[in-house]
C-alpha cells in the first residue's frame, strides 16, 4: 500500500500511513522532546518562533508544544511568547548527572569499605517503594546472589532503603508505603506497618539499618544513607553478609558502613551532588 501524505488542518504535514495512536503518541513525545535539546549554554531561552525555525515545526504546532511544557513545568515563559527550562527539566537533568556521578565518586570508599570488611558492598538509589543498585562490588561469598547494577528490591525491607527512609519526613514515608505494597519476601521480612515505622525509628537513632535475612534467607545487610547537599538521602551504602553475625559484629561493621556513608556525603556536598 502507498505511503500518501496530507497536510492538517493545523499546517502540520500529516502521514495518513500513521494514524494509530500509539504512532502519534511516540511522535509527540519525540517533538517534545525535541524542543527541550533545543536549549543549552548558547540558547539559554528562545522565541516561540524561534522555536519553530530551528525544530522544523511550524509556528502554531511549535507553540502549542511549548504550551503544553508550560504547563507540565517543563518550560518557563520568561516573557510573552519566549521559553527557558523550566524547574521540572533542570530538577531532571541535575538528578541525571548525579545519579551518573554519585558511584563514580563513591567508588573509592565503597573499594576500601569491601576490603577493610571483606564483604560485598553495594549502593543503591532510592526509587519510590523500590531501590534500585547503582554500585556492586563483590566478594567471593556472594557471587551466586543475582544482583547486579540496575537490579531493584524493595525498599521497605532492603537495608539501603529502610536507611534512606529513616531520613525522610513521615508523611513521604507513609506516601511511599501506599504506593506499593509491602511484601513479605522471606518469612523473616516485616510487613506490619506499625513494626516497619518502629524499625525505621530505630535505624534513625543508631544511625544504620539492619536486615536480618529479610531480603534472602542467610544474608544480612547493614546500611547508612549518603546524604546530599540538600540534607536529603540521595543514597544508601551497605554491606552484604552471608553469615550470622558474630558478637560485636554488628557494631563493627555499622561503625565502618557509616564512616564510610559521612565520608561520600561529605564529598557530595562539597561538590554540590543531589539526587531527586
Amino acid at each position: 500500500m502507498a505511503r500518501t501524505k496530507s497536510h492538517s488542518s493545523n499546517g502540520e504535514i500529516a502521514d495518513e500511513s500513521r494514524g494509530k495512536d500509539g504512532v502519534n503518541g511516540i511522535q509527540s513525545v519525540s517533538r517534545a522532546l525535541g524542543i527541550l535539546e533545543l536549549f543549552g549554554a548558547q540558547r539559554p531561552a528562545l522565541t516561540a518562533s524561534e522555536i519553530a525555525n530551528l525544530s522544523g515545526l511550524n509556528r502554531a504546532t511549535a507553540y502549542r508544544f511549548c504550551q503544553t511544557l508550560l504547563s507540565l513545568g517543563y518550560l518557563e515563559e520568561t516573557r510573552p511568547r519566549t521559553f527557558r527550562p523550566g524547574l521540572k527539566a533542570v530538577s531532571l537533568a541535575q538528578a541525571a548527572l548525579a545519579a551518573h556521578e554519585l558511584p563514580d565518586l563513591a567508588r573509592p570508599y565503597l573499594s576500601e569499605l569491601r576490603d577493610a570488611t571483606g564483604e560485598t558492598v553495594n549502593m543503591a538509589l532510592l526509587d519510590g517503594a523500590q531501590i534500585v543498585y547503582v554500585s556492586r562490588l563483590l566478594n567471593d561469598s556472594l557471587l551466586a546472589l543475582r544482583l547486579f547494577v540496575g537490579s531493584r528490591l524493595p525498599s521497605t525491607s532492603s537495608s539501603m532503603g529502610r536507611a534512606m527512609l529513616a531520613y525522610l519526613p513521615d508523611d513521604e514515608v507513609e506516601r511511599i508505603l501506599d504506593s506499593g505494597a509491602v511484601e513479605a519476601v522471606t518469612p523473616k521480612t516485616i510487613t506490619d506497618r506499625r513494626r516497619l515505622m518502629a524499625e525505621l525509628r530505630r535505624t534513625r537513632n543508631r544511625g544504620y539499618a539492619l536486615n536480618d535475612e529479610e531480603i534472602v534467607l542467610g544474608v544480612r545487610g547493614i546500611a547508612a544513607p549518603v546524604f546530599g547537599v540538600s540534607g536529603r538521602p540521595i543514597a544508601g551504602i551497605n554491606v552484604s553478609v552471608a553469615h550470622e553475625l558474630a558478637p560485636g559484629e554488628e557494631k563493627r561493621l555499622s561503625t565502618q558502613v557509616i564512616e564510610a556513608a559521612d565520608a561520600i556525603s561529605a564529598l557530595a556536598k562539597q561538590l554540590a551532588v543531589d539526587v531527586g
